[in-house]
């Protein structure tokens, strides 16, 4: 028995959309998302500090760093974004996009008061990314194979 639902794909003639149109509007949400991220963790309501990162690797700063939640939930959904840009064999595109934007917040927060900037927080970023490209990878092939079962 077919457990599968009948999915029939959206007809992208009836938009009358060029492959360009259609590669640009697949990249929206993850261009606007990341570039939004990226403004708002440079914002310093409480005003700006001299430059500083703190580079240190070790095991109690990646223990410190990898359980932050936020960051790595909004890395899953950046990722996931990602991949739905990039397209499901493209994920390592995805992940090092993603990461990229995390490196992004923290070098945007090594002036702001209240934010610190730590190398170690590429870890849960990382972390964050992987979980959302494999998500990602996962729906767009369940999308892909329910597409190609629909008669």
């Amino acid at each position: 028995m077919n457990q599968r639902p009948n999915v029939r794909p959206y007809p992208s003639a009836s938009l009358n959309l060029s492959e360009a149109q259609w590669r640009t509007l697949r990249w929206l949400p993850f261009a606007a998302a990341a570039l939004f991220s990226i403004v708002m963790s440079a914002m310093a309501p409480d005003g700006r500090r001299p430059f500083h990162i703190d580079w240190s690797l070790s095991m109690d700063a990646l223990e410190f760093s990898i359980v932050k939640a936020p960051h790595i939930s909004a890395c899953a959904v950046l990722a996931l974004m990602a991949v739905m840009a990039t397209g499901r064999r493209r994920w390592p595109l995805a992940l090092l996009l993603t990461v990229a934007v995390g490196a992004a917040w923290e070098i945007c927060q090594t002036t702001v008061i209240g934010h610190y900037a730590r190398l170690s927080d590429l870890a849960p970023d990382t972390l964050g990314a992987a979980i959302g490209c494999l998500l990602g990878a996962a729906s767009l092939w369940t999308i892909e194979d329910w597409k190609r079962a629909s008669p």
